[in-house]
């Protein structure tokens, strides 16, 4: 968005003079402004002058001597260009001016000597001065034209940046600070701004009243087939005897603010675009055939725009047709067909608000971005679409040779009313952090259009009514805040560091620790995500329809939510088993969902690379992994006969973990049909533990005993044991025969490839913590535990 000094000037009365200083203000209050861009900045130290004479230089076949009158006398330049000649009114850059040398490198001129003949200044092309836009090049001018403004004498030695008329100052503001906004989108939405923070007061609040419309019919019908899509509109014939001539003053404004002079109606149109804020369109209405419909297209259907380019529309896009087709693409541009030419007469003016998130998706699927589009996606307000349609008809009242209005107004919708918001003024002082003045408040909502109705005491609440050009962004108290700190400074509010206390919450490290003594057993976290296919699901023998789907998925095989962490882990192994050497020990803490809820679930994976025997059978390695683990989080389970083997686990390898006679888990050596599934080659077993019912137990507090003073005797027994025979009942009846028995370890574990019997091997640890033991005592203490062996 592009605003002009110059044009705020006919509105307000300045009080800040310096363009930098109200780019900071706009900056700090509004929104931020990415350059400022002085009109005219090269043109500082020129002139217009006359070429007096044309020579030819003696030593340069393509440049030429001259004599030029300017304002400091006749100068004598050596120049190149092809269009010279005797008697033209050319741009005149002297000694000490800056101008882009060939339209590229900053030069500032001095005194020189060209092909040893002096040259005291320059004749300049446009692009050395930065007005090529005002003076583009045409063919018959030659390779090196400069500028052409004429024969005469008129103007001659006149300031080149006065007698352009390139004397305004334009900021550049980042739309993306202003997509809210779309009242912002201009010069009357940036006035009241500037006048609501300070920079300048109101000469005359713009008030544009609504001219005598006719009695007489459009001399077609309009019908709406979408009215939410449109919610206002307004229209009338108009009948001129010509297009006239576009006033330098307007033209003058519309180079400035980014337009390109076309004709008169044209260029009012894209005046009141960019001076209201709501983009206009005009048509031939002699080229518009039968009734008009506002419809949306149907997808493929086309249309040829002002820039004569054909679109196949999307479906959903707004558009205007008659019984020819489509002649305008709705807050976007206006089609070939129905332009306004040199051969118009009768014209249909129209201004409309429309659906945003139509005009955006439109412009999305065309690829045809335009100014009139980025300001209809914001939405116009339904007031500026009337505000702006009045306008235009007045300036083509005023402008266009023998315009008249030659209908009543068409007019669709109503301009809304706005809620009254209630405000505490407590509210605000809390909001903002600090003490406003009850007079800044009333002044900053009255400088922004609001209508305030204090309250009977200091205390009550305010009526606040937004004015219509806000609706769309003052809806609530919050709102009016953001406008008050916003244009009262929040630079002027004091910066104060919080007072409150800060507590951080109480934290539970037990899956931490779990995590840490996991990955010090060998094995390695990974990250899953938690959507999953149902083909993957039936891999690992789990039902899909049991599973919780998800709406607008990816892809199918993200369609799910696991059920489970398992068939993460099964999926990861069957891509990096062949890169481990023995196993791979992997595991992971994850949310699992069911129809009963959701938990956070730790599943644990060894898959073995080869042939494994008792010492090394995956099922001890993750029993005794998740025990290990449980340990260091304070928490011991009881591994028990599962009553319930799941169908992915094997029948004759599956224990129950369970917490006060509660099953929170499983730890099972998976089914060979899973297995071979994920192409696991070996036995591979698991666990999967329910961590939020676990940690619904209070962790134990473990205290480390008291070492004894005097040395222990250690021996190790080894038992034969069948597969009916539990290791850890016979611990236990070890440890009760004697009291000098302090510990009762298993020190290690054989058996032979195919065979279900094995030895176990027992470290028995005798010690006192009175005395030394004697070798004969410890003896026949440990011929009672070897009873219990027999």
């Amino acid at each position: 968005m592009k605003i002009s000094l110059e044009w705020l000037g006919e509105h307000l009365q300045w009080k800040e003079s310096d363009p930098a200083a109200i780019a900071r203000v706009i900056t700090a209050h509004i929104a931020e402004v990415d350059d400022i861009h002085q009109q005219g900045a090269l043109l500082r130290d020129c002139c217009v002058g006359k070429v007096l004479s044309v020579h030819k230089h003696p030593n340069a076949d393509k440049l030429s001597l001259c004599d030029v009158q300017t304002d400091r006398g006749t100068k004598r330049v050596v120049c190149g260009g092809t269009n010279l000649r005797s008697g033209m009114r050319v741009a005149f850059a002297h000694v000490g001016a800056t101008v882009r040398w060939h339209g590229d490198e900053m030069v500032t001129l001095e005194p020189a000597k060209i092909r040893g003949e002096t040259s005291e200044g320059m004749i300049c092309a446009a692009e050395e001065l930065d007005i090529a836009d005002r003076f583009p090049a045409t063919p018959d001018q030659g390779e090196r034209p400069i500028v052409d403004l004429g024969d005469g004498e008129s103007d001659v030695g006149t300031s080149l940046q006065e007698y352009l008329g390139l004397n305004d100052t334009v900021l550049d503001i980042d739309n993306h600070a202003i997509t809210h906004r779309p009242d912002l989108f201009s010069q009357i939405g940036f006035a009241r701004e500037l006048v609501a923070v300070g920079l300048a007061t109101w000469k005359k609040e713009p008030d544009i009243a609504a001219p005598a419309f006719g009695k007489g019919a459009v001399p077609f019908s309009l019908s709406i087939e979408s009215p939410t899509l449109m919610p206002r509109y307004c229209a009338c014939m108009i009948e001129i005897d010509g297009l006239g001539e576009t006033p330098e003053w307007m033209r003058r404004r519309l180079e400035a603010t980014g337009w390109r002079s076309i004709n008169l109606p044209i260029d009012i149109t894209n005046y009141v675009a960019t001076e209201i804020g709501v983009p206009l369109h005009s048509f031939d209405a002699d080229d518009i055939r039968g009734d008009v419909h506002m419809r949306t297209a149907k997808k493929g259907e086309k249309i040829t725009t002002l820039d004569n380019k054909t679109f196949a529309l999307p479906n959903g896009a707004l558009v205007l047709s008659d019984d020819e087709g489509i002649f305008d693409l709705l807050g976007i541009m206006g089609g070939l067909r129905s332009s306004t030419k040199s051969s118009t007469r009768r014209i249909y003016l129209h201004s409309a608000s429309l659906d945003p998130m139509s005009i955006r998706r439109t412009v999305i699927a065309t690829g045809h971005r335009t100014d009139a589009a980025t300001v209809y996606e914001k939405g116009v307000p339904h007031s500026t679409a009337e505000q702006g349609f009045y306008r235009a008809v007045e300036l083509f009242l005023e402008l266009v040779p023998g315009a008249r209005i030659a209908s009543k107004k068409e007019s669709v919708g109503t301009n809304g009313t706005a809620q009254v918001i209630s405000l505490s003024l407590a509210r605000v002082q809390s909001v903002l952090g600090a003490e406003i003045p009850t007079a800044d408040v009333a002044r900053i909502l009255e400088a922004l259009g609001c209508e305030v109705q204090k309250g009977k005491s200091a205390a009550a609440d305010w009526s606040v009514t937004p004015p219509l050009w806000r609706m769309g962004d003052m809806k609530a108290q919050h709102d009016l805040i953001e406008e008050i700190g916003r244009i009262y400074g929040y630079d002027r509010i004091a910066s104060q560091m919080p007072l409150a206390a800060t507590v951080p919450p109480a934290r539970d490290h037990r899956q931490n620790r779990m995590r840490d003594a996991l990955k010090e057993e060998g094995c390695i976290e990974i990250v899953p995500l938690s959507l999953v296919g149902p083909e993957l699901l039936r891999r690992c023998a789990m039902d899909p329809e049991a599973a919780l789907g998800v709406d607008n998925a990816l892809g199918e095989e993200l369609s799910l939510l696991q059920p489970s962490v398992l068939p993460a882990l099964l999926s990861h192994a069957e891509e990096n088993l062949r890169h481990t050497d023995r196993a791979c020990k992997t595991f992971a803490i994850a949310h699992a969902f069911s129809a009963q809820g959701e938990h956070t679930e730790l599943a644990m994976l060894v898959a073995s690379r080869r042939k494994t025997g008792t010492k090394d059978d995956p099922f001890l390695e993750v029993k005794d992994g998740l025990i290990a683990a449980l340990s260091t989080a304070g928490h011991t389970l009881e591994v028990a006969p599962a009553k319930e083997v799941p169908a992915f686990a094997h029948p004759g390898r599956c224990a129950a973990l369970l917490q006060n006679g509660v099953s929170v888990g499983t730890v099972f050596e998976v089914h060979p049909t899973v297995r071979e599934a994920f192409d696991l080659p070996h036995r591979a077993a698991a666990v999967v533990l329910n961590l939020d019912a676990v940690f619904k137990a209070d962790p134990i507090v473990r205290l480390s005993p008291r070492l004894s003073a005097f040395p222990a005797i250690v021996y190790d027994v080894t038992v034969q044991l069948t597969p009916k025979q539990s290791a850890a009942v016979l611990r236990s009846k070890m440890q009760q025969q004697t009291s000098l028995l302090q510990q009762v370890e298993f020190a290690d574990l054989y058996g032979a490839p195919g065979a279900k019997d094995y030895a176990v091997t027992f470290r028995l640890t005798y010690q006192s913590n009175e005395r030394t033991l004697t070798e004969a005592e410890v003896k026949a203490e440990h011929e009672k535990v070897l009873a219990v062996l027999q």
